[in-house]
């Protein structure tokens, strides 16, 4: 399989995803109920809003599990617990879609937030996360798909785990290089 350097080679990272993608938020849970299904990616056909809302203070426990070292005692720096929920509204793909609202858990958000409060202040880092992490992405040339995975005690219940969203014309290409014109 190789290694995927980072950057913005959009095209190589394609072809290792796109095998993987499912018709629909929707399907990945009738699997999930029929053959146990934990990890999805799909395309939402439709993402209708993006809000911030705020998020609940994590409970003593949550607290003190994001103290603690890892595995091999390295020191890491803490979790930092981010005020703000990264919400998406949207439907699939399916006709039958009642809709789905769903909070972001991408680490990479929370890391935003932070890195976004200190350069721009309490006053404008709604603005920054609005537009790095909506109007940035969901642009009519991006093809945004969405990786979700379900909770080990909930099975049923999937989140959002992050979002892909390479050029329309990078999934192009793939999919007719693959399967041909």
């Amino acid at each position: 399989m190789g290694e995927v350097p980072a950057g913005g080679d959009w095209r190589q990272r394609y072809q290792y995803v796109e095998p993987l993608v499912a018709p629909s938020l929707c399907a990945i849970k009738k699997d999930q109920q029929e053959r146990g299904t934990s990890l999805g990616v799909f395309r939402p056909s439709e993402v209708s809003s993006f809000r911030l809302t705020a998020a609940e203070p994590w409970s003593e426990s949550k607290a003190a599990l994001a103290d603690q070292l890892d595995l091999f005692e390295q020191d890491l720096a803490p979790l930092e617990w981010v005020p703000l929920d990264f919400r998406y509204t949207f439907r699939c793909a399916d006709d039958d879609c009642p809709g789905h609202d769903m909070g972001l858990k991408d680490w990479e958000a929370g890391a935003s937030y932070r890195k976004f409060l200190r350069r721009y202040g309490e006053s404008d880092v709604r603005d920054k996360l609005r537009e790095r992490w909506y109007n940035l992405i969901f642009t009519p040339d991006r093809a945004v798909h969405f990786f979700v995975g379900n909770i080990a005690a909930h099975p049923r219940t999937f989140m959002l785990l992050g979002l892909f969203y390479p050029k329309r014309d990078v999934v192009r290409y793939v999919q007719d290089s693959l399967f041909g014109d």
